[in-house]
């Protein structure tokens, strides 16, 4: 494998509304490539391209024999839930359905659309059945993300990349102290950036809110998959075929090629290089000089300008 993090797939939520080809590519090459995939429940239930995937014959394959304990299902208070339908009849009731026409709220369903959900639920229950996921439960306090929010502001990179000032840093931070949900922090970012005619909340959002909600599924030494995932828009429509194993995946040059063009970025040692002799030896020495010149880089909370670049390339935060 190229990464040896597990990959939580967090910008693959309904809300991203991509495509089930796009969507795929993104479990599969986590799969493939990775130690293993992390969803949370939320993005399984709310999004209609999950059961295709893991229906595939391949993916069922690996993830019940060298795969096995791979793909884990990581979420609030999971343990006292028996089924994914009895996580969903827990949730309140504004809770949204993104993958559903009008993004209703769950509270605001027709008799049709609770049946389409409840049915999309029953198939992924018995999808799940077949890959035996591991479940996480996550217990976190309330204020977990205001913390993470002011753990990658508190940094003298903020200024001057996001604030004009410490004292404008100071200020949103203040008024931010009653911000808990990730909508709370939309609102107040958008609103304080508005009211000092700065364009910034659009960057704030990817480069902060984000990362920092989504960072509180992770866990150390895990990575977590942005958006502008560049090197999966050159990835072959191979990665998709379901006959296919993954360790032929693995074997295809072809395919291996776009994730060693990744670490090109931050390597010294030429990944191009490494391409020419894909032994087993030489990826596992390249594991090893990434592991070792990325530490300083992919641990970093604070990223602003630097995380752009970054998220832009690889599309991929360590934590």
């Amino acid at each position: 494998m190229l990464f040896k993090e597990k990959l939580l797939l967090s910008n693959c939520d309904s809300v991203r509304g991509l495509s089930g080809p796009e969507w795929r590519k993104r479990f599969l090459t986590g799969l493939a490539f990775a130690d293993g995939v992390v969803l949370s429940p939320n993005t399984l239930i709310d999004n209609a391209e999950v059961v295709q995937a893991l229906s595939q014959q391949n993916v069922i394959k690996y993830l019940n024999e060298e795969g096995s304990g791979k793909l884990v299902i990581r979420g609030f208070n999971l343990s006292q839930y028996t089924s994914l339908l009895d996580y969903y009849q827990a949730l309140p009731d504004n809770f949204i359905i993104s993958s559903l026409p009008g993004a209703p709220s769950k509270g605001q369903l027709s008799s049709q659309q609770q049946r389409e959900l409840l049915q999309r639920l029953q198939r992924l229950q018995q999808a799940l059945g077949e890959v035996k996921p591991r479940l996480e439960t996550l217990v976190l306090a309330r204020e977990s993300l205001r913390d993470e929010i002011f753990r990658r502001l508190d940094s003298p990179d903020a200024v001057g990349q996001v604030f004009e000032s410490d004292g404008e840093r100071t200020l949103f931070m203040l008024r931010g102290q009653q911000c808990i949900s990730r909508s709370d922090w939309y609102s107040h970012a958008q609103a304080f950036f508005h009211s000092r005619g700065q364009d910034a909340f659009a960057r704030f959002r990817a480069e902060v809110i984000d990362p920092a909600y989504n960072a509180l599924f992770a866990v150390p030494n895990e990575g977590f998959l942005q958006d502008n995932i560049r090197f999966l828009q050159g990835v072959p429509e191979a990665v998709l075929d379901s006959g296919i194993a993954f360790k032929a995946l693995r074997r295809e040059i072809e395919l291996i090629q776009y994730p060693l063009k990744v670490f090109n970025f931050i390597s010294s040692l030429g990944a191009g290089e490494v391409a020419r002799f894909l032994t087993d030896e030489a990826l596992n020495y390249l594991e090893d000089k990434m592991t070792d010149v990325g530490e300083g880089y992919l641990t970093r909370r604070n990223w602003f300008g630097m995380y752009p670049r970054l998220r832009q390339f690889m599309g991929l935060e360590i934590k």
